[in-house]
């Protein structure tokens, strides 16, 4: 009827119903209060820049025949769609400008169904503003909370202000979203009866393959009863199971999802070749399809992953697969790598065929009436076959398999760690092997699970764009009275206003499957095409599988960029879509045989190897303070400010142990010329702490500054102080590092343990230095690895060896940090990090509105059993603001016992609840169970307790009261008490599940709440740990440029024979060109605790790592929004780090706020001079007398102030 018409109202549109009193919109209260840098500067960002040409104006309709998706199941289709099966496909063409006066206004209503993802807000703000152009005066309508919205009346009027508070935003926050069906009678009644009482004249369901088709039947309801309500449907999944070639090329959501697992594998990668001990294994969202895993594969190319769509067509079993990684992991072990990185779907366990057939029945069985969730029940109801197959898994895979099922009656895969089964089976294997002979390897896995953080992060600029264009074509669709479609936008490769718009019929995607033990029409979904017309992913994958298998040819995608006109790679839409609408993939390139170098293997990169982004962000000049400028030696003299001193009631103590306590402080000074400037030096670099963002950059700083003089070279230490000890350098050249500019990690070198602190192991050191005859050494790390650069630049000074020993500050927990120095290298990388992640994840809770999220923070836990630090925490809760912070510095202040700080967290989820709230977000530091007193106890007699060990034996040597806390705790944590130790002996933090200790115990707190009748709510944790993924990140702006900085000065001071010196940079919270850089000596910064310096055993003095300042200023900040954190969502998502672009300038909270110590003391000889030049002889008695009287009134205050430092005490690796 309407088919190249031009602008007209359809009939039924050309009038609106009155509401009914009892479905009125109710008060809009989910506008968010507080946004980030990153998502101020999106929420400015023009929608109207992704509109499609076609869309302008009022475009021509163009009707064609649908295709059918199954031609057997097109009658039962039919018969279930008799009113829409007929529809056909639609495609837009320009059309007329039209007049918006010239048409009527539509109400139109939208609803979000099914998991979040990324975009859906712009799929929302096309709708608003599409229906705008169609006439200024036409309403939307948002229903909340999912499909449960529409048939109960629970809905909002959409205003420009609610609108404009969320586009380019993640998330589904604006309006929440549900898995609720409309499936009774009753439902689909009271459906049409709300949107016939708001006078709807369309509905958008946004949502996924099960959403869709839920929409299509509403479509044929609503028809079948005469309601004008028309509607459509918008692809969404982050899976990527839901599209249908050429007219739905792609599901939104899934290019962003996609973007941040890669970036987070990539920096596991990166983790992988740095520590070269460890096999990252990571499950990534993907139920259904294998989609997520492949597009992640081809992004980040790691050693293997594994698609659920072959293994079910070759019929592989488990142990086929077991088989295959072992073989793969021995063929590595062979040539020295008993590390690397497999990703897998977390749907994999379905497409083995054993558990494929034993999931089917589960579903059915516990699908009907009798069949309890027990294994007692399930074994007596499955066939004999799949009771086999049940009883053979792993005790905890089996209770996996039980727990609660989706909305759908499915097994709830996400909660099946698949991971950790094929990790188990592959060890079990690979200790067969070495029984026999043929595999003398180590295979260490580390865990990862990837997917509440991809479902609600910023929506890449191709997300951003598609989903405005969808939301743009479903108003459209709406406009013009059609109805059982869902959007379609396609020509993808082009511009977005070259982008085809229109929409394909619901029922032409439709086949026929079991559902709940009955036959149901879904949208087919869109496996991984293993062959056929959208093979070309998977086959470009399988080019390259093999090599991958050996090499390490890891891609570095970083994070998401959304600077348009200065980063080209922020436009790149998903490589799965490239290929498949027929772009070729970058071909694998030559990665260099690696050198075997002791137990590590060197392999510099070439920067031509590098992703698209590394090698655009490689060009990017570094900022440097004005001293540093002319990056050259001879342009910068070193001036010695004053002599220093450490704490005065150490004084006495120290000079056992140091020659010198009163070295002078040192600045870099610009100079237009020197005498003389230092040559032919030859500078070693070893990276002892962990890795962190930024080191490379340092080699860069250290690099450019010694290429001015004549003759010198710098030789960079491969793995670490083991590299040290064996002399295994290797000459650092400006082309080396070009390939690392920008880089995370310590992927050049690599690194071991951080320990210099033996006679014997000092010795060693000396040796190296003066048979590589090097006239500096530079250690890079964090509080450990700078008290031991003290002792060495001592005992070369003792040995009189010609070698300076300079130190940096390195280290993501941010704890090497006093006054002198302001920051660690890596700090506001790893920061940043981690905040996207818990800001994506946050978003997604107040999304979803149902979870409590438990994260985990990986922080200063090194110390072992001793309270740790935590200023990544603070840091991270700054940038995103979640409910709760559980900071282990507080904790410890405050003495809380176990029970009090559950009591703590359950009274907070109680009071939300009273509010509605059921959902939230807790950040818990690392190290927070060793500030708990009767928790540290027991760590204590623990690490006296050979390890690994059993709970029976343990118990016999634990006092009465650590025995009876140990019994009552769970016994995942109890297992993990009784791991392998560090090093030290010291207990590891970071194996303890605290997060998941905490969610457990506040679940049984509430629950006898809930029978005492006080708490009424719900109560659902979801638990995880954040480290792995940040702490080798692509560095921020900031790292990069405090790295490189620090390594230029540590080159000038190495070069200028200072040894014993920390290179530090101060007034960091001013621009990089105000920068101070200069040197401290290692003995103004070490000291002892008063409890021991008397004692008879007497400690070396330390440099204690800084535990946050319960009175400063970060901590203050935190304190001042706190309770309105709690109460309310005050979440912000920092985004992905920019490196261009307004936000790529921002700097962590904590740096910005930190006291500057250098510039106080300079304030205070200005003062001290100016009083001494106004006290000169002859000047009148009183101005002497009040500056003696005040002066020595000041140094009796001093005198009370003197005493023992605050500080935690360290434990030596």
């Amino acid at each position: 009827q309407f088919q190249r018409h031009p602008c007209r109202t359809p009939p039924l549109q050309a009038f609106s119903a009155m509401s009914q009193p009892e479905f009125a919109p109710k008060p809009y209260k989910r506008a968010r209060r507080a946004y980030s840098a990153l998502q101020k500067e999106r929420l400015a960002a023009e929608c109207q820049a992704y509109l499609p040409a076609v869309l302008e104006g009022c475009p021509q309709v163009v009707k064609k025949q649908a295709i059918p998706a199954s031609e057997k199941d097109s009658e039962t289709i039919k018969g279930l769609f008799p009113q829409t099966y007929d529809t056909p496909l639609v495609e837009f063409a320009a059309g007329s400008d039209g007049t918006a006066s010239a048409r009527s206004p539509v109400k139109v209503a939208v609803v979000l169904s099914g998991g979040q993802a990324p975009g859906g807000h712009n799929v929302i703000a096309g709708i608003f503003d599409g229906i705008k152009r169609w006439h200024p005066d036409s309403t939307m309508i948002g229903f909340l909370d999912g499909p449960h919205g529409i048939f109960t009346g629970n809905f909002v009027e959409v205003t420009a202000e609610i609108m404009d508070g969320f586009r380019n935003t993640g998330g589904f926050d604006m309006l929440g979203s549900g898995r609720h069906k409309i499936e009774t009678e009753e439902q689909f009644a009271n459906s049409m009866k709300v949107c016939n009482a708001i006078g709807l004249d369309g509905l958008v369901v946004i949502g996924g393959d099960d959403s869709n088709t839920n929409g299509a039947v509403l479509a044929e309801y609503f028809k079948a009863k005469g309601c004008k309500t028309k509607v459509v449907g918008a692809p969404k999944t982050i899976d990527g199971d839901l599209k249908c070639p050429p007219h739905i090329p792609i599901s939104f959501g899934f290019d962003t999802a996609c973007k941040t697992y890669a970036t987070l594998v990539g920096n596991v990668a990166v983790d992988a070749l740095s520590a070269q001990k460890y096999y990252h294994i990571v499950r990534l969202m993907g139920r259904s399809a294998s989609n997520i895993a492949l597009e992640v594969a081809l992004l980040t190319r790691p050693n293997a992953c594994l698609l659920g769509e072959e293994v079910s067509r070759d019929k592989k079993s488990l142990r086929d697969l077991t088989m295959d990684l072992a073989d793969m992991i021995e063929q590595r072990s062979k040539v020295g790598k008993d590390y690397g990185v497999i990703i897998l779907p977390e749907g994999l366990i379905e497409f083995i065929p054993e558990f494929e057939r034993l999931m089917s029945e589960l579903n059915d069985k516990l699908a009907s009436p009798g069949v309890e969730a027990t294994e007692e029940s399930v074994l007596k109801a499955l066939s004999p076959e799949n009771a086999e197959c049940f009883k053979y898994l792993p005790e905890f895979i089996r209770a996996q398999l039980l727990l609660d099922r989706d909305p759908h009656g499915n097994v709830q895969v996400t909660k099946i760690e698949t991971e950790k089964l094929l990790a188990a089976t592959v060890s079990a294997e690979l200790e067969q092997r070495r029984a026999a002979g043929s595999y003398k390897g180590s295979f260490k896995a580390q865990f990862h699970a990837y997917g509440y953080e991809g479902r609600a992060g910023m929506p890449t600029i191709f997300d951003a764009s598609y989903c405005y264009a969808l939301g743009a074509t479903a108003a459209t669709l709406l406009a013009h009275g059609l109805t059982g479609l869902i959007a379609s936008v396609k020509n993808l490769l082009a511009p977005a206003k070259e982008w085809q718009c229109g929409g394909v019929p619901v029922t032409s995607l439709c086949v026929i499957e079991r559902r709940k033990g009955k036959d149901k029409p879904v949208i087919r979904k869109a496996l991984t095409e293993l062959e056929g017309p959208l093979s070309q992913p998977c086959t470009a994958y399988m080019k390259i599988r093999d090599e991958l298998r050996m090499l390490d040819a890891y891609t570095i995608p970083g994070p998401i960029q959304y600077d348009m006109e200065n980063c080209k790679s922020s436009l790149d839409i998903p490589m799965t879509l490239q290929l498949e609408l027929g772009k070729s993939m970058k071909p694998l390139g030559k990665v260099p045989e690696p050198k075997k170098m002791g137990d590590f293997l060197y392999a510099p990169q070439t920067l031509e190897s590098r992703s698209e982004l590394q090698q655009w962000r490689s060009a990017r000049k570094h900022q440097v303070p004005a001293s540093l400028t002319e990056k050259s030696i001879a342009a910068v003299r070193l001036h010695e400010v004053q002599a220093t001193m450490c704490a005065e009631q150490d004084m006495s103590y120290m000079r056992k142990f140091f020659t010198s306590i009163e070295a002078p402080l040192i600045e870099l000074r610009a100079t237009e010329g020197r005498d003389s400037v230092p040559q032919n030096q030859r500078i070693g670099i070893v990276f002892c702490g962990r890795q962190a963002p930024g080191c490379h950059d340092l080699l860069c700083g250290v690099v450019d500054m010694l290429r001015t003089s004549d003759g010198s070279k710098v030789f960079g230490f491969v793995g670490g102080t083991h590299g040290l000890f064996e002399k295994q350098a290797v000459e650092l050249t400006p082309e080396i590092c070009k390939a690392y500019v920008g880089s995370g990690g310590l992927e050049l070198l690599g690194r071991t343990v951080d320990r210099l602190k033996t006679d014997e192991e000092l010795e060693r050191a000396r040796a190296a230095c003066e048979e590589l005859q090097l006239t500096g050494l530079v250690l890079v790390g964090g509080a450990r690895t700078n008290t031991d650069a003290a002792f060495v630049a001592e005992h070369f000074r003792k040995q009189r060896s010609k070698t300076a020993v300079v130190g940096v500050p390195c280290g993501i927990e941010g704890n090497m940090v006093n006054e002198f120095v302001e920051a660690s290298i890596g700090f506001d990388s790893a920061a940043k990090a981690v905040a996207q992640l818990v800001g994506n994840t946050a978003i997604d809770g107040s999304s979803a509105r149902k979870y409590y999220y438990f994260l985990r923070i990986m922080d200063g836990a090194a110390t072992g059993g001793r309270i740790s630090s935590s200023h990544l925490a603070l840091e991270v809760a700054l940038q995103t603001k979640p409910n709760m912070l559980l900071l282990t510095e507080e904790v410890d202040e405050k003495r809380f016992s176990l029970r009090e700080l559950v009591k703590e967290v359950a009274d907070m989820v109680a009071s939300r609840a009273a509010d509605g709230n059921n959902f939230g977000t807790i950040l818990v530091a690392e190290g927070l169970l060793a500030a708990i007193p009767e928790f540290r106890t027991l760590i204590s007699e623990l690490e006296a307790v050979p390890m690994p060990n059993t709970p029976e034996k343990v118990l016999t040597e634990l006092t009465q009261w650590s025995r009876a806390l140990f019994q009552t705790l769970p016994d995942f944590i109890q297992r993990e008490l009784l791991l392998e130790r560090q090093s030290n002996a010291a207990l590891q933090m970071s194996q303890l599940e605290t997060e998941r200790l905490l969610a457990w115990l506040v679940e049984d707190e509430l629950s006898q709440r809930k029978k005492q009748g006080s708490f009424k709510g719900s109560f659902s944790p979801v638990c995880q740990f954040i480290g792995y993924q940040a702490r080798c990140s692509v560095p921020s702006d900031f790292d990069s440029d405090y790295a490189y900085t620090l390594g230029a000065t540590s080159s000038m001071l190495a070069a200028s024979g200072k040894s014993g010196y920390m290179a530090i940079v101060s007034d960091l919270s001013q621009p990089v060109q105000k920068w101070r850089a200069g040197g401290v000596p290692f003995t103004a910064m070490l000291s002892v605790p008063a409890s021991t310096a008397s004692g008879s055993f007497q400690p070396r003095p330390v440099i204690f790592p800084h535990r946050i300042d319960l009175d400063g200023a970060a901590f203050k900040l935190w304190c001042s929004q706190r309770e309105q954190c709690a109460k309310l969502e005050m979440y912000e998502n920092p985004g992905p780090i920019q490196m261009s672009g307004p936000s790529a300038a921002h700097v962590s909270y904590t740096i910005m706020a930190k006291f500057s110590y250098l510039r106080e003391l300079e304030e205070l000889r200005k003062h001290l001079s100016a009083v001494h030049t106004r006290c000169r002889p002859g000047c009148d008695p009183r101005t002497v007398r009040v500056a003696r009287q005040s002066l020595a009134t000041l140094n009796q205050i001093l005198d009370e102030l003197m005493g023992p430092s605050e500080a935690i005490e360290q434990r030596e690796k």
